[in-house]
């Protein structure tokens, strides 16, 4: 009979915690978070230059939280995202289209069927975008979640909307390349979706039993953007809609590849 007692013991000594997950018994954090970095290429949504040319900005993604810590060291968090930022017209310098060769100046009608832009540049399109994130916080040995140094990998899914000025360009004219006639070019709106895959290395801390604080910086990589679309240049797009599908994509890639993260919740049981 001692020999059952005693391994029934060693038994629970595997299998037992010497506290429950949480912060003292509290699993959930519920709360808001910012990610940000300076952007010398940009553009941002309210200003812009030309495509080929660097618009600074601040790039910044406003995010709704929620954390629950499912076993000793790990939180699965969900998170509800919105960001809006801007996509530069292209002024032909460097953004030559393969249709614009059919023109024989692609360096003056850079979109594809041989169009330029004639609006403002200062004016930006704008990009927003809805994300939706998942992903597992896992906290060093030696902390208790929601408390201390962690590692975050994640996966999001981006509903981007893209508004430009359709009305404001211009194409060539057939019977003198030299000339542009005014129209429109596209529909003025579209709608793409996207993926990403972020780490993020971050701390994170509560203060007087209630407000958590978290804190790191962030890495994200978007697979639309690969070698195979950089290399084939703008010639990879071959109507209005790939074309702005490709400029978002750059874009978003931009804005995710590095970030500071500031975050600020509560424990809410």
């Amino acid at each position: 009979m001692k020999l059952v007692y005693s391994l029934l013991f060693v038994v629970l000594a595997f299998v037992s915690n010497a506290q429950i997950a949480g912060y003292y018994g509290k699993r959930c954090v519920i709360g808001y978070s910012n990610y940000f970095m300076i952007a010398p290429k940009g553009p941002g949504p309210l200003n812009a230059n030309p495509a080929d040319e660097a618009s600074p900005t601040l790039n910044n993604v406003h995010c709704l939280n929620l954390e629950y810590v499912y076993k000793e060291r790990k939180m699965v968090c969900v998170s509800a995202q919105y960001l809006i930022t801007g996509v530069a017209y292209s002024n032909g310098t460097t953004n030559d289209t393969f249709f614009g060769e059919m023109f024989g100046n692609e360096d003056q009608y850079p979109y594809p069927g041989g169009y330029k832009y004639a609006g403002n540049f200062s004016k930006p399109a704008l990009l927003r975008s809805i994300n939706l994130s998942l992903g597992i916080k896992t906290f060093k040995k030696g902390f208790i979640p929601p408390v201390g140094r962690y590692r975050k990998l994640e996966v999001l899914m981006f509903f981007e909307k893209l508004k430009y000025d359709y009305q404001n360009f211009a194409h060539a004219d057939p019977n003198d390349y030299d000339l542009a006639v005014k129209g429109s070019l596209g529909k003025g709106e579209y709608t793409y979706k996207n993926i990403a895959f972020a780490c993020t290395f971050g701390y994170q801390r509560i203060l007087n039993d209630k407000i958590s604080l978290d804190y790191g910086i962030r890495f994200a990589y978007t697979p639309a953007l690969n070698i195979i679309t950089i290399a084939a240049g703008d010639e990879y797009t071959t109507n209005v809609t790939a074309y702005f599908r490709r400029e978002s994509n750059l874009r978003i890639a931009r804005e995710q590849l590095i970030n500071v993260h500031l975050g600020i919740g509560f424990l809410a049981f």
